[in-house]
């Protein structure tokens, strides 16, 4: 007989959630919005210019509108991609913030 393998019931159920503040914000982490979000920042070049389009996509529309609205430090904005990039894909923020500058470095080198 073959091994069985079985996808950790743990993955299947519960939503990654990002605070702001006082407020939760849910994140959209099933795999077509993740396949979207890949898609969007493929192109090193256009990270930068899709973080709001990233942002409305994880959370939705509401929630990316109370958070332009907050009008956060840039440090902040940074800070809070790399999360919703890390509660997306399963990554530690770690390895998305080193990511994430590596691809900027690598832009600004050029």
């Amino acid at each position: 007989m073959g091994k069985l393998y079985t996808l950790d019931e743990k993955l299947l159920v519960g939503t990654p959630e990002i605070r702001i503040g006082d407020k939760v914000y849910p994140v959209d982490d099933r795999q077509k919005t993740v396949k979207k979000l890949m898609k969007m920042t493929n192109d090193k070049d256009s990270v930068e210019k899709n973080m709001d389009d990233v942002l409305r996509l994880a959370l939705g529309e509401k929630a990316a509108k109370e958070i332009d609205e907050k009008d956060l430090p840039f440090p902040a904005y940074q800070k809070l991609f790399e999360l919703v990039m890390s509660a997306m894909t399963g990554e530690e923020p770690e390895e998305v913030a080193a990511r994430f500058q590596a691809e900027k470095s690598s832009v600004s080198e050029q």
